[in-house]
């Protein structure tokens, strides 16, 4: 029965195989060389993929200290060179051990590969295995037991069948990534504190902060993230607060610059604080050369408030002509694309006009053979007020009635928007886009970009970070854990995207040193394309900023490998499955006909009104009010089919904006700074900073005694009074 049933064993005896010299791991011990005391009597059950096998190794004494240890502890492993520890086979658990493959298939953190689903997978193989040798094993059987029936033989006593071996739940599957994760901790860290970048993006998000469990869970308000033009991320940190809170990263990164002697930065994009003495700014003194530019996508949301909801059916149009009005299309470029699209319809028997081929222009082939630039201040501002007037009132009415722009709010959003537009505008003499490669479509070779204006890779990577942590909850040293891992190997798939080489694809940077340093003693060369990281800089990430805010301290990750190794320890509920959510760029525009055209200072001069087309996609039952334009300034842009029967309605009239509302105390700095209203909330409605003036006002009363000064009084009422009525 062995023959059908047996398990492999695998024996781990790297002192009588190798000769290595192994030391006493105990701290208290003099590292005292090790001896064989023969092979040690338990053996570990290794879970496979397909199938369990079993490990036996040989017992280490010390003569100092007359202590044992078992040779697959993970101090003796982590004593053996990279070439002998790649052929330990498995991790180590308080009971079981999981095999490398299993690991491996756990590494990569998405929808679809959670544990759960490996764990049911690993389930079906194992079961079906053991069902294949239970068919084997009766089937030859069976003849026994024919010979037994016809007296050819005697009869044969069959004993019971072996059971088979369960595969462990999938928490136990999480455990043991935990452990991966934490044996490469410090190099990971180290790739993470080896990024650089000349264009920066800074970007926050709460969602992934919820996932915080343990003595640290609701202690962390947000996770800020600083990406560079490639996309990778160059530091992440967990904090208790923005603004003031970011103090030390901001200090860690230009430490790190400077260390490396790599040049400041051209640009930073950030969502908020772009403009105006800010603290952001006063934070990056250090590098006075670096432009701040607010993020196109962020503007955009702030102008959308003003609708009265995203699901209007003339939303679309609205954001997508938003879009022209700030951006216009490379020429060159656009020209090269519609022709490469015309031949390849006319490849399928199709003759398309020119009209009939931008409608079958995706946004994603806009954005991948086409540069974009910012338009100026003056065609913006022009721009984008036609436009609201466009859609406002009846014109922008739904069937039912419904208008998709609220007049008021808009009218005073957009008011304190309009110093933004100098924000958003391309810093002069900085690169934006690279090309990456080049595309056969049509018959015509057409280059690929990738462009580094904005956060919106940012804002693509908050969906994916928040897959990096599995389950739903996790304790603040796995949470640290998952976070790292899921930072290296995302800038790592960033790396390997911008050099668009066919390389092997490993993410274990020790192994590929180990393979280059090898390959050049024996075959005097290089086997992968691979720079190692610089030394790891010690700046604070993830789990340990937010500790360093609240005074709290991570525990030592090599104390938690002992205790991964000894007990049974619970990591986190599995997340399951989810649908794929998309990231969408709405700077990007969907064509359907020609891009606007910008009036020029002779057409101006001239008196000649332009009006760029605003494509709305409206219900099936439809009229088009005629175009009207305006006289001053000499944009016009065309009023969109919209489903309504009322006349064409003039829109000649100048855009009237409701006065600002004054200030009850213009003295105080807190309240007349011209940044003050530079903040903008999490509802995109400016006006934050003076809220958070008053919050943090009220906080330093916390220790006060119950009686206020006047003086006090006085200021806590100017502070409100500096609120907006909104936020009051």
């Amino acid at each position: 029965m062995e023959r059908y049933f047996g398990h492999a064993l695998f024996l781990w005896m790297p002192r009588k195989l190798w000769h290595v010299r192994l030391f006493c791991p105990h701290p208290d011990c003099g590292k005292e060389e090790l001896t064989s005391a023969g092979v040690h009597q338990r053996i570990r059950q290794v879970v496979g993929i397909s199938s369990s096998y079993f490990m036996a190794a040989e017992y280490l004494a010390c003569k100092s200290c007359k202590r044992k240890v078992i040779s697959w502890s993970h101090n003796i492993v982590c004593q053996l060179d990279i070439g002998h520890r790649v052929q330990f086979p498995c991790f180590l658990t308080s009971k079981l051990a999981c095999d490398m493959q299993v690991v491996r298939q756990m590494r990569q953190r998405g929808l679809g590969n959670s544990s759960s689903q490996l764990q049911k997978q690993m389930e079906e193989q194992h079961s079906e295995a053991w069902l294949e040798k239970q068919v084997q094993y009766l089937t030859d059987c069976k003849g026994l037991v024919r010979a037994a029936s016809s007296g050819l033989i005697t009869p044969v006593v069959l004993g019971d069948l072996p059971p088979l071996l369960q595969v462990p739940k999938h928490r136990w599957l999480m455990q043991v990534y935990a452990q991966d994760v934490l044996n490469r901790l410090e190099e990971v860290k180290a790739s993470i504190t080896s990024q650089f970048g000349r264009v920066l993006k800074m970007d926050s998000t709460k969602k992934i902060v919820r996932k915080l469990a343990g003595q640290s869970r609701a202690t962390a308000a947000w996770a800020t993230n600083v990406g560079n033009e490639h996309g990778q991320v160059i530091m992440s940190v967990l904090t208790a607060s923005e603004g003031y809170g970011l103090g030390k990263m901001i200090d860690g990164i230009m430490k790190r610059y400077r260390d490396a002697g790599v040049s400041t930065p051209e640009v930073l994009y950030v969502d908020r604080d772009c403009c105006g003495a800010t603290h952001l700014r006063n934070m990056f003194k250090g590098w006075e050369d670096m432009e701040i530019r607010l993020d196109i996508w962020h503007y955009m949301r702030r102008i959308a408030v003003g609708c009265t909801t995203d699901s209007h059916v003339l939303y679309a149009g609205f954001m997508n002509s938003l879009s022209h009005c700030i951006f216009m299309w490379d020429e060159s470029d656009l020209q090269a694309l519609k022709e490469a699209k015309r031949s390849e319809l006319e490849a399928k028997l199709m003759h398309p006009t020119d009209a009939g081929v931008m409608r079958n222009i995706t946004r994603a082939e806009m954005a991948l053979h086409c540069k974009r630039t910012t338009r100026s201040c003056e065609d913006i501002k022009a721009l984008v007020t036609e436009l609201i007037r466009s859609y406002d009132g009846e014109k922008g009415c739904n069937t039912l009635g419904v208008p998709l722009i609220n007049s008021a709010r808009m009218a005073e959003i957009w008011s304190s928007q309009t110093k933004h537009i100098a924000c958003i505008q391309d810093p002069p003499g900085v690169q934006l886009y690279m090309q990456t490669g080049t595309i056969l479509k049509g018959g015509h070779s057409l280059p690929t970009y990738r462009c580094a204006r904005g956060s919106t890779s940012l804002e693509s990577f908050h969906l994916h970070m928040n897959r990096f942590i599995p389950g739903t909850l996790a304790s603040d040293t796995f949470f640290q854990a998952y976070l790292v891992d899921g930072l290296a190997r995302w800038n790592e798939d960033r790396r390997l995207a911008a050099a668009g080489k066919d390389q092997p694809h490993s993410y274990s940077g020790l192994l590929k040193y180990a393979a280059n340093q090898l390959s050049q003693e024996v075959l005097g060369r290089t086997l992968v394309d691979y720079t190692g990281p610089r030394k790891y800089t010690g700046e604070l990430i993830g789990v340990e900023y937010l500790y360093e805010q609240t005074g709290s301290a991570l525990e030592d990750y090599k104390l938690v490998i002992l205790a991964l190794e000894t007990e049974d320890v619970t990591v986190a509920e599995d997340e399951g499955f989810e649908e794929a959510q998309d990231f969408e760029d709405l700077t990007v525009p969907a064509f359907e006909t020609e891009p606007p055209a910008v009036p020029s200072a002779s057409d101006a001069s001239s008196g000649v009104a332009f009006a760029p087309p605003v494509s709305i996609s409206a219900p099936p039952v439809s009229i088009s009010a005629p175009p009207v334009s305006i006289s001053a300034p000499p944009v016009s842009i065309s009023a969109p089919p919209v489903s309504i029967s009322a006349p064409p309605v003039s829109i000649s009239a100048p855009l009237v904006s409701p006065p600002a509302p004054s200030n009850s105390n213009p003295t105080s700095a807190l309240v007349a700074s011209p940044s003050q209203d530079d903040s903008v909330g999490p509802d995109n409605i400016e006006g934050y900073r003076a809220v958070q003036n008053l919050a943090d006002y009220l906080v330093t009363l916390k220790d006060h005694s119950f009686a206020l000064s006047l003086e006090e009084s006085s200021h806590i009422i100017t502070l409100w009074q500096a609120l907006s009525d909104y936020d009051k």
